[in-house]
């Protein structure tokens, strides 16, 4: 019932909050300059949307004392309902919140404004589908006690911030009557998405979309049968509003049991004749970020295999930029298509990235552990008529900094084992961390945009765990300064070896936009997992019941 101490936000600043945008757009629609450039484009100044963008850092000193956005706006006449498809390219507008006044605006030349309608999903007809859904007749297998959750074998806590949106605490398996812990704590630390155009309107773009905006704050509630399956466990967090109030969010976060309708593991003895099959199910915590245009789609996933599991999608909207050429053969279409492909007729889908970094504060069996690099490398044997084999070689990471990629040619297993505990075998306890293939920065790591998102030059990091290092690129990315967050944390050399550490996993891809991404974009998974790894005495999911018996339809 008290206000807890301030901090003084030093290096860069606070993530802006919904109230200051839309002052910002207030401030922008009654510039006189802005209205100009707007009445030379013929645009209807009462069917605007001004989308107030973070600016990043360049080293200019009104970046340092000043806190900005930068504005540009979209003609909604054509698109009510779906304000990023009509784009007014060339103008914007530099806005000071803290003063909210308009510093300057930039007029770089009319582009004509694209014509056409582009509304959200098609309004019939549709194409002809017979409703599939899961359901679960007899009622869930999920406990929800206050914030702790709980199904089959495990039990965590969940909560929702601000900033991150869901993070799962004390993540722990219960087997013979007690729980064993395997993650203290995991949530999507930060997104970084720049944009590839170097252009007075473009290049600034380069977004922290967690640090700058919060994931949190732009949740989007959930549509039941779509977002989620309708039997799905629906919560409503409660979140501190930017003036002080307490917010509830309506259905933001959904739990649900899901059902592959595959095997969890089967086997089939050809002496015998008899088969086994269990089927594969798995517990999903759910939440959707909409911010701007894009909409992304964040699950955690714990299976009966015992493991956990993290994913990011990214749907919504391409940004576009607008354009002359209506088609690749008009004379303009070289030259506006330098920085990305037209997605649709005078709208260029230009070429950028998407980052994520997780934070996985890993306690397998306890906070004491060890990092062990299982490497795959070959041999010539001494025996037998092979000429080259393959075999593991491990060894663990004493200090900081760790930073790796995964490589191919340089296959290696990433491993977080016990240093307390052992299995049956006499195996230390551990998981695995298994990632897809992550596409890693393709600048000059001292661009500004990067040099303020060091995270991403690494596909993983090991520090020692500090409750004060929380976000991957710095307490206040917004305008930041470089080299903050996990750069600068990692030179700290401190021992690793049977320490309490933290995984930070970069979960990295590149959009090439295309014409199948217009109006809207199909969602895109990227993910990481913990697997046990000699955890278990033997196969934990082996006790999965079998399916009743029935005919099939």
């Amino acid at each position: 019932r008290k206000v807890g101490p301030v901090t003084e936000a030093r290096g860069g600043q606070p993530i802006v909050t919904v109230p200051e945008m839309f002052k910002a757009i207030d401030a922008t629609l009654k510039d006189e300059r802005m209205q100009a450039g707007l009445r030379k484009r013929g645009v209807d100044l009462t069917k605007l949307f001004c989308a107030p963008r973070t600016i990043g850092n360049f080293g200019r000193p009104e970046e340092s004392t000043h806190r900005l956005v930068r504005l540009d706006c979209f003609d909604r006449r054509a698109n009510p309902t779906n304000v990023f498809a009509t784009p007014i390219e060339g103008l914007f507008a530099t806005v000071d919140l803290d003063r909210m006044a308009v510093l300057d605006v930039t007029d770089v030349g009319i582009v004509p404004i694209a014509p056409g309608a582009f509304p959200v999903g098609a309004k019939g007809p549709f194409r002809a589908r017979r409703p599939i859904e899961q359901s679960a007749p007899r009622g869930r297998n999920v406990k929800l006690a206050g914030s702790t959750v709980q199904w089959e074998n495990w039990r965590f806590h969940l909560r929702f911030d601000p900033r991150a949106g869901v993070v799962l605490s004390q993540v722990a398996y219960r087997e013979r009557g007690s729980d064993r812990s395997v993650l203290y704590q995991g949530f999507i630390s930060e997104i970084f998405v720049p944009y590839q155009d170097p252009t007075a309107g473009w290049y600034y773009r380069n977004y922290m979309d967690e640090g700058e905006y919060g994931l949190g704050t732009s949740s989007a509630r959930l549509v039941p049968g779509s977002d989620c399956p309708l039997h799905a466990l629906y919560l409503s967090p409660v979140l501190p509003g930017a003036l002080g109030t307490a917010d509830t969010l309506p259905d933001r976060i959904c739990i649900f049991e899901r059902a592959h309708g595959e095997p969890s593991w089967r086997h089939f003895d050809f002496v015998s004749e008899a088969v086994d099959s269990r089927p594969d199910v798995d517990l999903v915590v759910r939440f959707i970020a909409t911010v701007g245009n894009y909409d992304y789609l964040f699950d955690w996933t714990l299976d009966a295999k015992g493991g956990i599991a993290f994913r990011g999608g990214a749907s919504g909207l391409d940004s576009v930029k607008g354009v002359t050429a209506q088609k690749l053969s008009d004379p303009t279409a070289a030259a506006d298509t330098t920085y990305g492909p037209l997605v649709a007729p005078g709208r260029a889908g230009i070429w950028h990235d998407h980052f994520f970094s997780l934070r996985l504060d890993v306690d397998v069996d306890g906070p004491a552990n060890r990092f062990m690099l299982d490497r795959l490398k070959t041999y010539a044997p001494n025996t037998g008529p092979r000429k080259s084999m393959w075999r593991v070689e491990s060894e663990s990471a004493t200090r900081e900094p760790v930073r790796l990629h995964m490589s191919g040619e340089h296959p290696a297993q990433w491993r977080v084992a016990s240093t307390g505990r052992t299995n049956a075998l006499g195996y230390p306890t551990s998981y695995v961390l298994h990632g897809d293939m992550s596409a890693m920065p393709l600048v000059d790591p001292t661009d500004p945009p990067l040099a303020r998102a060091g995270f991403a030059n690494h596909q993983l990091w090991v520090t020692r765990h500090d409750p004060k290092e929380l976000w991957a690129a710095g307490d206040f990315p917004n305008q930041s300064t470089p080299g903050q967050g996990l750069p600068a944390w990692s030179e700290q050399k401190r021992k690793l070896d049977g320490e309490d550490i933290v995984l930070w996993y970069t979960i990295g891809f590149h959009h090439l936009p295309s014409s199948e991404d217009w109006p809207i974009y199909n969602i895109g998974w990227h993910g990481v997992q913990l697997r046990p790894y000699n955890f278990f005495d033997q196969n934990p999911a082996h006790d999965i019941p079998p399916v009743p018996a029935r005919r099939r339809r």
